[in-house]
């Protein structure tokens, strides 16, 4: 090797431990992996603008589609339950749970690439199957149409899979859904799902901690309860199909719920465990220390480790 390659290795090596250490220097003082840091700072904050283009926007969302580059380990099928579209990968065996996850976006945005990557992770390392509703969204759909077709939904996948083997997951407002969805299916007496995941779930469409919004540069609490009042409809704020953390918690599902000391959920999800706790739920808190909304799937450090703990969640699960 000569002098020149030699000197240019060198500089490589150089620049790599700098960066090395300097990563370290930002994790040590702040708390937070370098990639955490640059999620939240990329992140945008909800406003009023952002709001009334969502609101106006009368685009027909009940069709979509994976985007390109996310694969499943298993081929995914589609189909309808009424007008509501549904994909679904298969388990791995009839042994292996399956996970009806309902994506966030406050009841307005459809799923994004982080959901299906998430949602293809887990299926790849656990062997679980995949059920990924479409629900109806906003402006153009409320709560009242998109519950009567989750419970339709979930009826359908009793008919072929036990409950024992079904875990509903959800993140954001399909962590609130996740929620409220389990209330009904036990006040209608249905057979219960074996597991809850809700990832920062929106709880309370009029809550929010007002002491936390400066932390958070993400959810905004005032227009976060615009979109609230219109997914209710016509229905109470305080209904617990909408906010599901005045419902009653009794005979639910073990349920772990995740959330960040920087979101403004926070204290309203600690609230729910707490609530969830008293009611004898086998509930278990994660919270992450400087962490915002929905870490879980972001692509950091913090949000890996989620993914993989969640991924243990499934694969305990799937042990009769």
């Amino acid at each position: 090797m000569n002098k020149k390659a030699k000197k240019i290795l060198r500089t490589v090596a150089a620049v790599i431990v700098a960066i090395i250490v300097a990563g370290g220097a930002v994790w040590l003082i702040t708390g937070r992996s370098p990639m955490a840091i640059i999620v939240k700072s990329a992140l945008h904050q909800m406003d009023t603008e952002s709001y009334d283009k969502a609101m106006a926007d009368k685009t027909d969302k009940r069709t979509t589609e994976i985007p390109a580059g996310i694969v499943f380990p298993r081929e995914v099928a589609q189909y309808t339950i009424g007008t509501m579209q549904v994909f679904e990968v298969p388990a791995e065996n009839e042994e292996k749970p399956v996970v009806l996850y309902l994506h966030g976006g406050a009841y307005v945005h459809n799923f994004t690439s982080q959901h299906w990557k998430a949602m293809a992770e887990w299926a790849k390392a656990t062997g679980c199957g995949i059920v990924a509703p479409n629900y109806p969204l906003l402006p153009l759909h409320t709560a009242a149409e998109a519950h009567l077709l989750m419970m339709q939904l979930y009826r359908e996948l009793l008919k072929g899979i036990p409950a024992h083997r079904i875990l509903i997951m959800g993140d954001s407002a399909g962590g609130g859904f996740t929620l409220a969805l389990a209330q009904q299916i036990r006040n209608d007496s249905l057979d219960l799902p074996r597991h809850l995941v809700l990832i920062s779930p929106w709880v309370d469409v009029m809550g929010g901690d007002s002491s936390l919004q400066e932390r958070d540069n993400w959810l905004t609490i005032d227009v976060l309860q615009k979109y609230g009042t219109a997914w209710a409809g016509q229905m109470d704020v305080a209904d617990p199909m909408i906010s599901p953390i005045y419902g009653d918690m009794e005979g639910l599902p073990p349920t772990d719920l995740y959330t960040g000391t920087w979101e403004v959920f926070y204290t309203d999800v600690c609230k729910t465990y707490d609530k969830m706790k008293a009611a004898g739920v086998d509930a278990h808190l994660h919270v992450a220390q400087k962490m915002g909304h929905v870490y879980p799937l972001w692509p950091s450090h913090e949000g890996r480790k989620a993914r993989r703990e969640i991924a243990e969640i499934i694969k305990t699960n799937s042990k009769n």
